[in-house]
């Protein structure tokens, strides 16, 4: 069996652009299993304007299968509507039972039914697709993964397909329990500095491995020449970030942390979290730090372990973009596409989301960002309908 420490023990790369470049990647051992977890018909909830529950239920799987062991570092990508995950094996048994927990959380108090399973890397190699991953250093407690080859692609058709050889996850076939010690929601929801937050996904469509590197270093570049460096268009900034005190906004911290708990765990948890809030608020405001704590640091560390770009054979960005660099970046795109080198999708919001899992307030928060009415989701339905265009 493979040390249970591998993605622990992987040395961290330096920048986003080293670690987009798959010969730095490895292969995941065969002995590990691509887990799949994602809303069903994500599409109907965000029609209906429930996607801050979408969003909500995807980061409550990945808090779910991070608190199984928390000695094991876990690679996972947060999807908008649902997360990938890597787990070695002797994590299978406990996982489904945390993703049955994750399932009931997502039924009973958000009335969505989350899918979720189980594809062995071993069975995924051996029928020719490849696992691989890389982690790229977002602070010196905070790792990112960058995933690649199609067997995660091909895991995931495996779970929604419902294939024989996937250990599936079904609320009622067994036990179900899950810890979300760490889910957090507490802050505003962020507004552009321009016109839009631009949810973009890219996938290079060559058979050629080099020919797919060159074109995602080419989208790069193009965004870098259209929208600056990173920090002209990310969709943070540490000076507007505003805790919440909306009993509606705080809600789905509430209802993920007081699961199963009652009425009145529930009621306790609110207030608690409300207090949290106006302390929190106090400290931002004056900048004061604690013992354990550098409140003044805080929000600049929440912007730097955002995971506002990423990279899972695809690249997903959310960007602050105005709409004259979007029309002049989805020009660029469809020539691309037209080339026969890329497909990709967009989606426009107006304002990001923010939700977030919590180690240690001291450094060890990681920080999911998304477009607020649809997002990643909306723009996953584009890039899929270019990519049966082109199978057509």
């Amino acid at each position: 069996m493979a040390d249970s420490g591998f993605y622990r023990d992987l040395p961290a790369l330096s920048s986003f652009a080293v670690a987009l470049d798959t010969r730095h990647h490895v292969d995941l051992p065969d002995d590990w299993w691509v887990v799949i977890a994602d809303v069903v018909d994500s599409t109907r909830a965000i029609a209906d304007g429930a996607y801050k529950k979408v969003n909500t239920v995807g980061v409550a799987c990945i808090a779910a299968i991070a608190n199984l062991d928390r000695s094991i570092e876990l690679p996972f990508l947060f999807g908008g509507d649902g997360a990938t995950f890597a787990i070695p094996e002797r994590l299978c048994a406990p996982a489904v039972i945390a993703l049955r927990g994750a399932q009931q959380l997502a039924a009973d108090s958000f009335g969505l039914h989350l899918r979720a399973g189980l594809v062995s890397v071993g069975a995924l190699r051996a029928a020719g697709h490849w696992v691989r991953l890389a982690k790229l250093a977002l602070s010196e407690q905070i790792n990112q993964p960058f995933f690649s080859g199609r067997g995660w692609e091909e895991a995931e058709r495996r779970v929604k397909r419902g294939d024989p050889g996937v250990q599936h996850v079904r609320l009622g076939e067994g036990p179900a329990s899950a810890s979300f010690e760490g889910f957090e929601c507490r802050w505003q929801n962020v507004p552009s500095f321009r016109d839009v937050k631009l949810a973009l996904i890219v996938v290079a469509t060559a058979l050629d491995p080099a020919l797919n590197q060159a074109t995602y270093a080419r989208v790069l570049e193009r965004i870098g020449e259209i929208f600056g460096d990173p920090g002209s268009h990310h969709p943070l900034h540490a000076g507007a970030l505003q805790l919440s005190f909306s009993p509606l906004l705080l809600a789905g911290e509430t209802k993920v942390r007081s699961a199963g708990r009652g009425v009145i765990a529930g009621l306790a948890y609110a207030c608690r979290l409300l207090l949290q809030n106006v302390a929190g608020w106090w400290l931002f405001r004056h900048d004061i730090d604690t013992a354990a704590v550098a409140w003044s640091r805080y929000r600049d560390d929440l912007v730097r372990h955002s995971d506002f770009r990423k990279f899972d054979g695809a690249l997903r960005m959310l960007l602050d973009a105005g709409e004259t660099q979007i029309a002049e970046l989805a020009d660029w795109l469809a020539a691309e596409q037209a080339a026969d080198r890329l497909a990709w999708g967009m989606h426009r919001s107006r304002e990001a989301l923010i939700t977030c899992l919590v180690e240690s307030h001291a450094g060890k928060h990681l920080h999911f960002v998304d477009g607020s009415d649809g997002g990643y989701a909306l723009a996953a339905r584009q890039l899929k309908a270019q990519l049966g265009e082109r199978r057509a």
